[in-house]
């Protein structure tokens, strides 16, 4: 009986060193690398916009919005946030962030209380674009 467990231990451990062996001696490719920083653009951009976004329309409204209602992105340049219900005063806010521009477009209930003209900040307007509800 002893001999059986001792060679199902043995074989236990020959198992898991083919294991370590495999997973460290295997790479990251480059289309990993790429997807990888992607993702990580993405995550980023999107936690900048919805910081100051949330920022901007507390300023205006007194009262922070949570999970914006829709959002649009390119996932590299640009993110388009709207929040519909109550929000303080508003009951409707938009906000268009661009990277390396900040927010170029903040709307309160369809009032427009920032707007900014630029090269990149019409291109990604978010209307119809990867909406995501």
């Amino acid at each position: 009986m002893e001999s059986q467990a001792f060679k199902l231990f043995v074989a236990f451990v020959g198992i898991m060193a083919v294991g370590f062996i495999i997973v460290g001696t295997t790479r990251e490719t480059q289309q990993e690398k790429v997807q990888g920083a992607f993702l990580q653009t993405a995550n980023v951009l999107g936690s900048l916009a919805l910081n100051k976004c949330s920022g901007a329309v507390k300023e205006q409204v007194g009262e922070s919005p949570y999970t914006p209602t829709e959002s649009a992105s390119d996932h590299m340049s640009y993110v388009n946030l709207i929040w519909k219900g109550s929000i303080g005063t508003a009951t409707e806010a938009e906000c268009r962030y661009v990277m390396d521009q900040g927010i170029v477009l903040l709307r309160i209930d369809g009032r427009t209380v920032i707007e900014k003209q630029g090269p990149d900040t019409t291109a990604g307007s978010g209307k119809g674009q990867d909406a995501h509800h």
